[in-house]
């Protein structure tokens, strides 16, 4: 049941980024059976341009500073009436993120979850990322689909060539940020589960635009956001390294079709989540494991398309969501 009987209200925090745009986009433009929903797209106010159509004609622009230590505004946006918060914001959404922007990314994200709890909102949405398993890409003993949701993190995505290492950064500082997000939903949702539920999804790679397969490459980020290297030239066209070669297969492993992204989002928005410890109590051993995945107020599954031989495990994310990717890059 959602708060408006009529028409549910969807926030989205980094509403005119790339996910979130599509996502809106999406929403607005194949409505369910309960009809369209009011979308509210949060961004910040530097990164809003007067001069540029919102990604839909129905949605509502609203500035909003997630990391401003004044909360009244979001207070006063989440307490009238929204169903579902679906959190994307981040200072910076690369792997080349510092640690003084991811720690202001974790204020982004401490900020709208406790206030999503404060205002009863029944749905938060986390696009956490693979980066926060990253580093399982070079350890030889995890075959295809060994790494599942309930895996013990093990944060960063570290270029094998030195080179792409300089442009594209290691993802520790962004992906200790979507960890400390991962936590935190976990956290929140044992204690207010039965009135705000978290579901974290563990996104792959889902690029700009039509985010083709063969647009992806080693260094895990589009070009215009890598940093620049010493010789001043961000994207190195010399030849791809051996390092490079290896990496390029992990990344395409981990792509997350326009598609599939679409419909894992959509599925979370209504996913069933336990409302207690004793309804999440079917996995085996969860009581004991620290890392599960399922449990009160709280789920949290891969969401990457079904890429041959990828390490990422879908089961849970089939079961849970009830969605089977249709996608692979490497077919």
């Amino acid at each position: 049941m959602t708060k408006n009987a009529g028409r549910r209200t969807i926030v989205i925090t980094g509403g005119l980024g790339n996910l979130g745009s599509k996502l809106c986009r999406h929403l607005l433009s194949s409505p369910s059976s309960v009809g369209a929903p009011k979308v509210i797209l949060l961004e910040h106010p530097n990164f809003i341009d007067s001069n540029k159509p919102a990604p839909h004609p129905d949605a509502t622009i609203v500035p909003c500073d997630l990391g401003s230590p004044n909360l009244n505004e979001l207070e006063a946006i989440l307490s009238d009436g929204v169903d579902t918060v679906i959190h994307f914001s981040a200072v910076n959404p690369y792997p080349n993120a510092t640690w003084g922007e991811s720690a202001q990314s974790m204020d982004h994200t401490f900020n709208i979850f406790q206030m999503s709890v404060k205002c009863h909102v029944r749905r938060v949405i986390l696009a956490s990322s693979n980066h926060v398993m990253g580093g399982y890409k070079d350890d030889t003993s995890f075959g295809p689909s060994s790494v599942h949701p309930d895996s013990p993190p093990n944060v960063g995505t570290v270029p094998l060539d030195p080179n792409t290492l300089k442009i594209s950064g290691d993802a520790k500082a962004y992906a200790a940020a979507k960890l400390a997000g991962e936590r935190m939903a976990m956290t929140l949702g044992s204690i207010y589960g039965d009135t705000t539920s978290f579901v974290v999804l563990r996104i792959g790679w889902c690029q700009p635009g039509e985010n083709l397969p063969d647009t992806l490459c080693a260094a895990g980020s589009p070009p215009e956001f890598l940093l620049e290297a010493e010789d001043g030239n961000a994207n190195n066209n010399a030849g791809m390294s051996e390092g490079d070669a290896k990496d390029e297969i992990w990344f395409k492993q981990m792509w997350l079709s326009n598609r599939d992204y679409l419909q894992y989002f959509e599925a979370a928005i209504d996913l069933s989540v336990p409302t207690s410890e004793t309804d999440a109590s079917t996995i085996e051993n969860e009581m004991k494991h620290v890392h599960r995945h399922e449990r009160k107020g709280f789920i949290l599954v891969n969401a990457m398309s079904a890429n041959r031989d990828a390490k990422w495990n879908l089961d849970e994310t089939k079961r849970l969501l009830g969605v089977v990717s249709q996608d692979d890059s490497l077919a």
